[in-house]
């Protein structure tokens, strides 16, 4: 059994890589109308194995106070998606058990796999593996990203971000927003590892990746990416600019290393104009000059169009229409029993017909109308230790969180929980939540040899 541990440790860092291929392979079968596609049987598939392996690792490590709090949760994490599935099915309208179940175990997914990666962690940090195997698996699975996005770029082959608008582009992923949330989380890991491999003038070819990656995400033409990419080249300057002052900083490579960070940035902000998203902003505003001049006609706007057109003009662009939604969605929760508002009111809320079942795609709130107020304690306690733990490593070691490690370490978990309130499909959604806990369980542990051994861990290093 110890072996099986083994093993499956290393494959759960191989498996990163892997996502990408699964995501394409996921986008194409969507295309063909599929309904159970090839990416969410495997994923679930990992997930089960995954349940096996934890129980195996607690009963190995023989850690009986750790082993029955974890069990306890998803007992309790269990019980509570029961609760909710009985009540739904005696209230709601229309219950759809293939919607309601499929989107439960994609719920499911994040804290099975978050407890996975920090025990593989635990695991492999022995023989220092992990060195090797976790940062090279995002680098090398964003890597396979930007290729796909490129040659479906170059060959036409390419999705539209925005089938309404033909703008964007989603290579051969199926949605963007969910490539978006991949993109902008890995960001910062992408920098980070290409930084502390340019460790000599002739090692810049690395950072000929950050400009792929930077460019693919781009091309999305989604906000959020935009966002991201920015944020992470900050968080690259100002750990250069920090360390350029520090003792025996090598002052030359950091003045190098900020000067690559900073010509990136200004690339970016020149190329803006041509952007996807610089289009998207102003169909944006012309589309809301549309409606409101299509209110004074008899015709006029349906109640949705009236709400978007009523809401402030940034909040709706930024948002883009999520708070007609969340209206809709919290309307609908006002009026369900007290047992669903304590328990939670399942997919979407309550819909009359598929067709009208709409997600907020605000993680936080999708996830409190799905589970309710009691539901939502359970499901987010993982993550609200995680971040609160977190910020306590963050202020209590400050003057070490601006090396590269730490500083775009600390940058992607920020994007992560952002991108869940900004553009959802974070949390619930496998294909990104994946990158999202792995990422947040290796911070998670690292941070907790640092507090522990007062050491910065040999760990997080890449280049042994």
């Amino acid at each position: 059994m110890q072996s099986f541990v083994k093993k499956y440790s290393i494959f759960l860092m191989l498996y990163i890589v892997f996502q990408p291929i699964l995501d394409s392979i996921t986008g194409l079968m969507m295309r063909m109308h599929m309904d159970v596609t090839f990416g969410v049987f495997i994923r679930m598939i990992v997930m089960a194995v995954t349940v096996f392996y934890l129980l195996i690792y607690l009963i190995l490590n023989r850690d009986n106070k750790k082993g029955f709090m974890i069990i306890g949760y998803f007992v309790l994490l269990a019980l509570m998606s029961i609760i909710n599935l009985v009540i739904n099915f005696k209230t709601k309208t229309l219950f759809v058990p293939s919607l309601e179940l499929t989107t439960l175990a994609k719920s499911i997914y994040y804290p099975v796999m978050l407890l996975g990666y920090f025990y593989a962690f635990e695991e492999l940090a022995e023989d220092r593996i992990i060195n090797r195997l976790f940062p090279r698996a995002i680098f090398y699975a964003i890597n396979i990203v930007s290729i796909i996005m490129i040659v479906a770029h170059f060959t036409g082959s390419s999705f539209s971000s925005y089938s309404y608008y033909k703008l964007g582009e989603s290579g051969w992923f199926f949605a963007a927003n969910e490539l978006s949330a991949i993109v902008s989380i890995t960001f910062p890991i992408m920098i980070w590892y290409a930084l502390e491999k340019i460790d000599t003038w002739t090692r810049i070819y690395y950072w000929i990746t950050i400009i792929l990656a930077a460019y693919s995400a781009l091309l999305i033409g989604t906000k959020g990416s935009l966002i991201a990419v920015i944020f992470g080249i900050c968080m690259g300057i100002l750990s250069t600019i920090i360390q350029f002052f520090r003792r025996g900083a090598n002052k030359k490579m950091m003045a190098f290393l900020a000067g690559i960070l900073v010509i990136t940035l200004g690339g970016i902000f020149l190329a803006y104009p041509a952007m996807a998203v610089s289009r998207t902003a102003e169909l944006h505003s012309e589309m809301i000059k549309d409606k409101k001049q299509k209110a004074k006609t008899k015709k006029g706007l349906t109640k949705d169009q009236e709400k978007y057109v009523k809401t402030n003009k940034t909040v709706s662009y930024l948002l883009s229409g999520r708070t007609v939604y969340f209206e809709n969605a919290s309307g609908n929760f006002s009026k369900a029993t007290p047992a669903q508002k304590i328990f939670g009111m399942g997919y979407a809320t309550n819909f009359k017909k598929v067709k009208n079942a709409k997600l907020v795609e605000m993680d936080y709130i999708d996830i409190f109308f799905q589970f309710g107020f009691l539901g939502t304690i359970v499901y987010m306690a993982p993550l609200l230790y995680c971040l609160i733990y977190l910020i306590g490593t963050f202020f209590r070691k400050f003057i070490y969180m601006w090396s590269f490690k730490w500083a775009l370490l600390v940058a992607s978990v920020v994007l992560g929980f952002g991108m869940a309130l900004l553009t959802g499909h974070v949390i619930e959604a496998p294909s990104v939540s994946i990158y999202f806990v792995s990422i947040l369980a290796y911070a998670m542990f690292n941070a907790r040899i640092f507090l522990r051994t007062n050491d910065d861990p040999y760990t997080i290093g890449v280049n042994e």
